[in-house]
């Protein structure tokens, strides 16, 4: 990859967008980020900090940062709140990495995710088609299949569905928006759709807490509390009923599977146009990857049951103070589509990028980490 290419990419703070922007400096970019200040620390320093925690130490991602250039603005704003002397230093980007977004799922905050996610989007739009090369690389999600019961196939992206939360169907619009402009000609875009994103397959490691991390986080929550006068290795008996599928599934992708193969399709120029779903061929069946975790965090009487058990016996306090918590995981233990990723293998052949299946020794490893990094904060 020559030196001098550069890239902006927005949401370097965030999961997907710091690890993909240390792949990019590791592989030679001059990286302009965008990013929002916080009272504490600068924008700047708020992007070093992520990245060091991404790499793994200061050391590590140190000798990458004379390549990073960070400005402080907001993808919300009109303009993304830049002034003209970085606009034109945009301007001369090679290419744009779109990453920011609200990853929000309460009905509450439907406003802000409309605001982050559509509205942010459109003002990308706006700075990409003013850059030379009016390449944009665009990051979604599998879930803008929203309630799709069936096979959910790279090249859909409104087909009349209906969506579990108001994240699903901004991400869908601002979709929209990006195939709009590049048939209209004026970018040239790449959609990039994970499902959901977990720690890294070798190690479990990872760097931010949602989704599935959250359930566990509460059910970690939980055990401590009832482990409490029990010997160090007791197993914990909680007969705790989960609303969900058990023949249903999750499909878990790990965070180096998701930066590599978007670092390597977005290499090559055919992908302008295509959206690639960045999923797992093998999906994890609820019934195995739940039970695992439960495992490693030494439970026993955890179990999904259905809509209809829980209307013959209604949840108890315990239950209901659970699913409050989760409400936004219960949406996806009740089932999901199917992920055609076709054009994704096939764009991967030969490179030796591989999606691991989630096997019990993946959630294990995956669930370990969390699990000591949970009591080493304690």
């Amino acid at each position: 990859m020559p030196e001098s290419k550069k890239a902006f990419v927005t949401g370097a703070t965030g999961f997907l967008g710091s690890h993909l922007t240390v792949r990019l400096l590791q592989q030679g970019r001059q990286i302009y980020a965008l990013a929002r200040g916080s009272k504490g620390a600068s924008a700047r320093e708020r992007v070093e900090q992520t990245l060091r925690d991404v790499a793994g130490s200061a050391e590590t991602i140190t000798p990458y940062l004379g390549r990073l250039k960070v400005f402080e603005g907001d993808i919300a704003q009109h303009d993304l709140g830049l002034d003209p002397q970085a606009h034109s230093v945009i301007a001369g980007v090679d290419e744009v990495w779109h990453c920011a977004a609200s990853l929000s799922f309460s009905e509450e905050d439907r406003e802000d995710i409309f605001r982050m996610n559509v509205s942010g989007t459109e003002n990308v739009l706006r700075a990409v088609h003013n850059t030379q090369s009016r390449r944009l690389h665009h990051v979604s999600t599998a879930y803008v299949a929203g309630n799709r019961p069936d096979i959910a196939m790279e090249t859909d992206i409104d087909v009349g569905q209906t969506f579990k939360n108001a994240y699903e169907e901004s991400k869908c619009r601002a979709e929209l928006l990006v195939s709009e402009a590049h048939y209209a000609g004026r970018i040239r875009a790449t959609v990039y759709r994970p499902s959901i994103v977990i720690g890294d397959s070798k190690t479990g490691r990872i760097t931010h807490f949602h989704g599935v991390y959250a359930f566990i986080r509460a059910l970690w929550s939980i055990l401590e509390r009832l482990r409490r006068g029990l010997a160090e290795d007791a197993v914990v008996h909680l007969p705790m009923r989960v609303l969900g599928n058990l023949s249903g599934t999750l499909n878990f992708v790990p965070i180096d599977y998701v930066v590599e193969a978007m670092a390597l399709i977005g290499s090559n120029e055919s992908s302008a146009g295509r959206t690639y779903h960045l999923t797992n061929p093998e999906p994890a069946p609820n019934a195995i990857w739940l039970p695992h975790i439960c495992r490693v965090f030494r439970v026993e009487g955890l179990r999904l049951c259905s809509a209809e058990e829980f209307a013959r016996e209604p949840m108890n306090k315990l239950e209901l103070m659970f699913q409050k918590q989760m409400a936004f995981y219960y949406m996806y233990l009740q089932g999901e589509p199917r992920f055609d990723c076709r054009r994704t293998l096939e764009a991967l052949q030969g490179s030796g990028i591989e999606c691991p299946p989630v096997s019990p020794e993946f959630v294990e490893r995956m669930a370990g980490w969390y699990l000591k990094f949970l009591n080493q904060k304690q």
